[in-house]
């Protein structure tokens, strides 16, 4: 259950916005690939998309956190323990059930 005020995103709100921000990590990508064949390519250009690219990859691995979380508590809760016909029976071959 979310704290109060606690704002719930669904799984498919955090995978958007995955899908957004690995966009963006592309377009860094490739704009830092057009500084390294180059000439004149800037270092601190570079050093400023790399920077870039850790907050995106930490905020990409954060949306998919939340879609994670989203999709294990949309999900119905699982029973504590099986049925008693999932469980294997007790003893061997012509014994009883030590429950029966």
């Amino acid at each position: 259950m979310p704290a109060p005020g606690a704002v719930t995103v669904s799984t498919d709100e955090s995978l958007t916005r995955a899908e957004e921000l690995l966009k963006r990590v592309e377009a860094a990508r490739a704009e830092l690939e057009q500084l390294s064949v180059g000439e004149g390519g800037s270092p601190e250009r570079a050093i400023e998309l790399l920077g870039e690219l850790s907050e995106l990859a930490k905020a990409v691995e954060e949306e998919l956190t939340r879609a994670q979380r989203a999709a294990v508590e949309a999900s119905p809760a699982e029973p504590a323990t099986p049925s008693g016909e999932d469980r294997p029976a007790l003893g061997g071959p012509g014994e009883t059930d030590a429950q029966s």
